[in-house]
């Protein structure tokens, strides 16, 4: 999975969406998908990996293991579950993942995926999905009427299977640019009504290729990534990245390549898989555009994982960073990376980078894992990761973590606190369980108090051995969920080994609950 593109883009685009589905458009090619009456959002943030971010220009939003979210940071800061709805399939968005993002006002789309077998994983696209007034009403556009095997440049065979993800989505004016792993670019001009196949060499659409003959295989029209601003249009694909400044009328390439004494070219970028693509808007009203690059051969001199960027248009390229990123963000001063390596800031448009870490001291929790989605609205940076979704208002000092836990009942009244509208009656969990601390991941221990309390939290194993005092005699404040996060060390600072633990919250009243937490790595 990747994040894909967002920027504050004209809110004309959105009403010109509209207009387009109220048109005297033919009805046809739109009878295999339709809009129907949805119930309601969930309230709240509702899912805790957070993989790619959206601003709209009016909304933020946010792809999460449970469907999209939308705040508007204009009413509020987004710190309160009530800032939040969610929507999910039950809203008539399509059934699985959600792998791509874009939006513009009023209008956003997302892109659906499925796993569709166990051990040799096979991701499967289960289609599109947009709403033109924020969310009120969803259609979904499944991957059939995307690839129609009947209409010219869809020609079927093995290599453009119908049910292949979309990774990429980009908003263009009235045009929708999709990227499919195995179905190359394509694009609506009518509002998702109708779609073309736009492949980003220039080649012809029933020209697509996957597999050479000699036995090798021709990437190019493998496509990850999209940006798409005023007629240019940039794709991330497996083989380079492509460009297009009339709309994709013509198109220019660049990859990794070797010169005769097989030394890598200058000016190319760092590495053919393009995964995340992003455009920054300078001071003088120029561009700068941002590629994430993967190498996918280890023993490739020619290819390095990087950050990469271009300020004349893709003649040329530089490239810095310790690795890839899935999405950018820029705000004042900064230029902001999202990696699979935790997040990166650059203070000089790419030439060094810092691991910035988000803490919020308040929840006592980190971001960790792989961050996925990045957005910069001035000073202020929202970005998304495995546990949760954080926001600076200083360029990174100072962090808030926004994630909504299921609230258990009080640890020590057995009442609900907090107004939270996800509940449970338990009265502590842990989460995520089993855990893994050997890929170093951590859970966290929830609770909730109606009272003040001083809270002591031990941890045992299954023969009733304590292994670790997570907390000891710490103030915990009333009417809030807590949280503790336990990072699978004992009190040496060893790794425990696989099995079940025990966890008990002591309070300083004297009451206790109990927990359950596995190991497994």
């Amino acid at each position: 999975m990747h994040p894909t593109d967002f920027s504050c883009r004209t809110l004309l685009a959105s009403l010109t969406l509209c207009c387009l589905l109220s048109s005297a458009l033919p009805a046809a090619p739109f009878a295999s998908f339709q809009e129907e009456d949805e119930p309601g959002p969930l309230p709240g943030l509702v899912g805790a990996d957070i993989s790619d971010l959206s601003w709209s220009g009016k909304y933020l939003w946010a792809t999460t293991d449970e469907g999209v979210a939308r705040l508007d940071p204009r009413q509020s800061d987004g710190l309160g579950e009530a800032d939040w709805v969610t929507f999910t399939e039950e809203n008539g968005i399509g059934r699985g993942f959600l792998s791509a993002l874009d939006s513009v006002g009023d209008t956003v789309w997302v892109a659906s995926l499925v796993d569709t077998s166990l051990g040799n994983s096979k991701q499967a696209g289960t289609g599109l999905s947009f709403s033109a007034n924020a969310g009120t009403t969803w259609t979904h556009i499944p991957n059939e009427a995307i690839f129609d095997l009947t209409k010219p440049g869809f020609a079927p065979g093995p290599s453009t299977p119908v049910d292949n993800p979309c990774f990429g989505l980009a908003i263009d004016g009235e045009t929708i640019w999709a990227t499919f792993f195995s179905g190359g670019s394509v694009r609506s001009r009518d509002g998702g009504r109708t779609w073309e196949r736009v492949l980003p060499d220039g080649a012809a659409p029933e020209d697509i290729i996957f597999n050479l003959p000699d036995g090798s295989t021709f990437l190019r029209h493998r496509t990850f990534s999209a940006e798409a601003y005023n007629d240019t249009v940039w794709i991330g694909t497996a083989g380079g990245i492509g460009s297009s400044f009339d709309g994709g009328a013509t198109w220019q390439f660049n990859s990794t390549q070797l010169d005769a004494d097989n030394f890598p070219l200058p000016n190319r970028i760092a590495a053919n898989w393009v995964l995340g693509i992003r455009r920054q808007l300078l001071a003088d009203g120029s561009s700068a555009v941002w590629a994430g690059a993967r190498s996918t051969a280890a023993a490739d001199f020619s290819q390095t994982s990087a950050i990469s960027w271009t300020r004349d248009a893709g003649q040329t390229w530089q490239s810095s960073g310790p690795t890839f990123a899935w999405d950018f963000g820029f705000s004042t001063n900064k230029v902001w990376a999202a990696t699979s390596d935790g997040l990166l800031a650059s203070p000089d448009q790419g030439q060094t980078w810092e691991e910035v870490g988000v803490e919020d001291p308040f929840l006592r929790d980190q971001l960790r894992g792989v961050f996925a989605g990045a957005v910069a609205l001035g000073d202020t940076i929202w970005v998304g990761a495995e546990n949760g979704l954080g926001r600076s208002t200083d360029e990174g000092e100072t962090w808030r973590i926004i994630t909504f836990p299921v609230q258990p009942l009080s640890a020590d009244s057995g009442e609900f606190v907090g107004g939270s509208s996800l509940v449970d009656s338990v009265r502590t969990y842990a989460a995520p369980t089993p855990f893994s601390p050997n890929q170093d991941e951590t859970t966290r221990i929830v609770y909730s108090l109606s009272a003040n309390h001083d809270v002591t939290i031990e941890i045992y194993d299954f023969a009733s051995r304590r292994i670790r005092t997570l907390v000891e005699a710490a103030p915990r404040s009333a009417g809030q969920i807590h949280g503790e996060n336990w990072d699978g060390l004992d009190t040496d600072g060893d790794p425990v080994a696989n099995g079940v633990y025990f966890y008990r919250i002591e309070l300083s009243s004297g009451r206790e609950v109990f927990g359950k937490i596995v190991v497994l790595d």
